[in-house]
């Protein structure tokens, strides 16, 4: 996995998917993601999914759906 890797992420409040770039990848621990060129810090809940906020809506990202 590289900066810049693409990776699907969900938007809980409304069930849209988009693309946004991985900044910063901890294994189980955090996530950081650009999308639509805002940072969003995205903390790790088991059992394998990523979970950040942005604007009051609630963003996710399956660990699984991460490039290796």
């Amino acid at each position: 996995m590289h900066n810049q890797d693409a990776v699907e992420v969900t938007c809980t409040d409304n069930g849209k998917k988009v693309i946004g770039y991985i900044l910063n990848y901890r294994v189980k621990d955090q996530l950081e993601i650009s999308l639509n060129t805002v940072k969003i810090r995205m903390q790790y809940k088991p059992p394998n999914i990523f979970v950040g906020s942005m604007a009051g809506m609630e963003f996710v990202v399956n660990e699984e759906s991460l490039p290796r």
